[in-house]
């Protein structure tokens, strides 16, 4: 891992780490994990087979905001395909967050 890497990578953790315990102080809960391991079942169907160069992206590993952002634009039909519309359609925001909190700390299978 390069150095840019691992500075990005510390910046995002400092990041989520600030934004749990903002979110703490404000009364509002953690993304539930095991909520995301649940709904993630659906998404590995298609993520399990991602490959760099592949139509199907790598969310395995993938920072919350983006994947958070990702999904919401899915939902609003801000990105077009029509796949991940119809999944994200069906994703409130805590859904969405369980599953961005779940697929950050989540390796390929």
């Amino acid at each position: 891992m390069c150095h840019a890497d691992v500075g990005a990578r510390l910046v995002g953790l400092a990041v989520s780490g600030v934004m749990i315990c903002i979110g703490t102080s404000l009364g509002i809960s953690a993304p539930d994990l095991e909520l995301g391991r649940y709904l993630a079942s659906e998404c590995v169907t298609c993520h399990r087979t991602a490959t760099a160069t592949g139509p199907i992206p790598n969310i395995f590993g993938m920072a919350e905001p983006r994947l958070t952002t990702l999904l919401r634009a899915y939902r609003d039909k801000q990105l077009p395909n029509p796949v991940m519309q119809q999944i994200a359609d069906r994703l409130n925001d805590e859904d969405i967050a369980a599953l961005a909190a779940y697929f950050a700390q989540a390796r390929s299978p």
